[in-house]
């Protein structure tokens, strides 16, 4: 991984932790690069755990590959930070169920490769800002997690 894609991720990270601690959750960040969650938002009571992957651009998003069994993924919230290194990244909060009915396969026109061979993607264009498919019910959407109980 390339020392920008690092930096890219972290600061993508570490923004999507600062917004959902501004918005009263607890956030535990896992090992990076270590498969699954990025990182577990966690109510004040404990009872709600949401893990989330992050993926982080620092300009516009790419398309996410999602790989050759998109069923293999079980992170059930994942958020997309476009521009994460600038001074205003813009995030999308996203169902795993939204993003398999939002995803795609390779037709395999360019790549010539057998079906069984080409990946699923998802569409940057979902999570870019002002694009003609931009998903604009989740930008900055932080409450799709539901409310952080607190201790009381």
């Amino acid at each position: 991984m390339s020392n920008e894609r690092q930096l890219t991720g972290n600061a993508g990270v570490y923004h999507v932790a600062r917004e959902l601690s501004r918005h009263g959750w607890n956030v535990m960040l896992t090992v990076r690069n270590a498969r699954g969650a990025d990182l577990y938002a966690v109510s004040q009571c404990e009872r709600i755990v949401h893990p989330i992957q992050v993926k982080a651009h620092s300009a516009r998003p790419n398309d996410v590959r999602l790989g050759l069994q998109p069923e293999a993924i079980v992170t059930p919230w994942w958020v997309f930070v476009a521009d994460a290194l600038s001074s205003s990244p813009t995030c999308y909060l996203l169902s795993l169920d939204e993003i398999r009915r939002h995803m795609v396969r390779d037709p395999g026109t360019r790549s010539g490769k057998p079906e069984a061979q080409r990946a699923f993607w998802f569409d940057r264009r979902f999570c870019t800002p002002a694009s003609d498919r931009e998903l604009v019910d989740a930008r900055e959407a932080w409450t799709r997690l539901g409310v952080p109980r607190t201790l009381t």
